[in-house]
């Protein structure tokens, strides 16, 4: 009690700062009329089904894990037809990410400076390129790899981690295993490198091994539970195939030589990092702050071998999407940390200035913030202007309506209606036709078979398009709504059938 009562002003600062950010910059936010991410709309789908009797990955046809999926779900009993719930999420999960960052301050700084560098750190990701729309995979796991990050320079610099602590960075690994297993590099990691300084530095090859097994109890207590779950449901074949096989195989890159893919990939990193601005700057920082802070040399190489785990396995399928990079942005806390290592003697000294300063820096976040939010244009938009709502209104017309979404990935329909999908393939996957038919061979015998009461067609292509290379909709389907529709930086169409019975 009396240390919560302690890190109250931290905790209320972390809330504070999160709210704040992520009101002006998530589109689950209530100042959005709509998060129109194709991705968000698929979490948020196959999570809603979960609670309406839908079996992920054996009812519906989707990549991600099964946490994350449960996430989205108990976000949708908060708010069924809009992202509110999941916004309440994202605050709660950014509120424990600044926290562990303010611990991680701590360690090396005054606490007051937290007052300073949380709403710079906090501005500088959400307005970042990585982070797009609201409601990512990597954002959900961002505290996780944080938490991580946190214990990780404890046991270099405070003590060795206790078996518990171990047990319970194995179980945030299990989670982030569980939502996105490509994520997994720093834990990977954290307990390679802590293994072997027991090893090799404190010479205690027993404490190695126990330590190691802990930590992989507790990354089997989530994998366990969900494996319950999917087997209960007679769903772990399909699992396995979904978010496993096809993964790995479906998305596959041409055959190159791996000089030539280590190149690319590295490259690839440098350039995703370069994007990002600030931080990238941060990042060249992080070997001045590791001298700065007398940080002990085996600590620093690995640390750096870490970010290269962690770049390895984000990138090596060489998909170089802007988001997959954001969980990689929390080193640049290192790089902020030097920067007021630096000033500290002056701030010290004149306290008036650093209060002057730490309110300075808050407005001035703040206002930033909403300046260079990713998607402003979209901020205190009427929501009649979002073709999801305004097909809505005309679904809902209809009793126990069915629908299909093709052309694309998740449009958002599914989530302004509230309906479930009652095929297995509800939308069509960024995945190559010869690498995987399944997907859109299945979707056309839904059409063909009436299987649906309407089809979403959504995409680049105008209704030219779908009258020569989707013809066979016309045969049973009729257009009733079309509209134009601009979404993440490109023009597009959206056209709503409905079935002519």
């Amino acid at each position: 009690m009396i240390k919560v009562k302690k890190n109250l002003g931290i905790i209320v600062l972390c809330f504070v700062i999160s709210f704040v950010v992520l009101v002006l910059t998530s589109k689950c936010s209530f100042l959005y009329p709509f998060n129109d991410w194709v991705d968000a709309n698929a979490f948020f789908t196959v999570g809603k089904g979960i609670f309406k009797g839908v079996v992920p990955y054996l009812d519906v046809f989707e990549q991600k894990g099964l946490i994350l999926y449960f996430l989205y779900g108990f976000a949708s009993l908060i708010s069924y037809k809009s992202f509110i719930g999941v916004f309440i999420f994202e605050v709660i999960s950014f509120t424990v990410f600044l926290y562990y960052l303010a611990k991680i301050i701590k360690l090396f700084l005054d606490e007051k400076y937290c007052y300073i560098i949380l709403p710079i750190m906090g501005t500088m990701i959400t307005t970042s390129e990585a982070f797009v729309h609201g409601g990512s995979c990597e954002e959900f796991c961002l505290p996780l790899i944080t938490i991580t990050l946190y214990y990780y320079i404890c046991h270099f610099k405070v003590k060795s981690l206790s078996y518990k602590e171990l047990f319970i960075n194995g179980i945030f690994a299990g989670l982030i295993f569980m939502m996105k297993y490509t994520l997994l590099g720093f834990s990977f990691g954290f307990m390679a490198f802590i293994f072997f300084d027991y090893v090799f530095n404190k010479k205690d090859a027993k404490r190695a091994f126990i330590s190691c097994l802990y930590f992989l109890l507790g990354m089997f207590i989530p994998v366990l539970i969900c494996l319950i779950y999917l087997g209960f449901n007679g769903a772990i074949k399909a699992y396995i195939d979904d978010y496993f096989v096809i993964n790995i195989t479906a998305y596959g890159t041409e055959k190159m030589n791996i000089f030539v893919k280590f190149y690319r990939l590295i490259r690839g990193f440098a350039s995703a990092l370069f994007s990002n601005g600030m931080i990238f700057f941060l990042y060249l920082l992080i070997p001045l702050a590791l001298w700065k802070f007398k940080i002990s040399k085996y600590f620093s190489i690995t640390l750096f071998i870490n970010i290269a785990f962690m770049a390895f396995g984000i990138f090596w399928g060489l998909h170089f999407y802007s988001y997959y990079v954001l969980p990689m942005l929390i080193y640049g806390i290192l790089g902020l940390m030097v920067i007021f290592k630096f000033v500290s003697n002056l701030l010290d000294k004149h306290k008036k200035v650093f209060v002057s300063m730490a309110c300075s820096v808050c407005l001035l976040c703040g206002i930033l913030t909403y300046v260079l939010a990713n998607y402003r244009y979209m901020l205190f938009m009427p929501k009649d202007e979002m073709f999801q709502y305004n097909f809505a209104k005309y679904i809902e017309q209809y009793d126990n309506p069915t629908l299909l979404n093709m052309g694309y990935l998740d449009a958002g329909l599914y989530t302004t209606t509230g309906i479930v999908p009652n095929t297995k393939f509800f939308e069509v996957q960024n995945i190559d036709y010869k690498r995987f038919p399944d997907n859109l061979d299945s979707m056309k015998d839904n059409v063909k078979n009436k299987d649906v009461m309407f089809i979403l067609y959504y995409g680049p292509n105008n209704i030219d398009f779908v009258m020569e290379n989707e013809s066979y909709i016309f045969d049973n389907y009729h257009l009733v709504l079309s509209e134009p529709v601009y979404s993440e930086y490109e023009n597009r169409n959206a056209y709503l059938f409905m079935i002519n019975d």
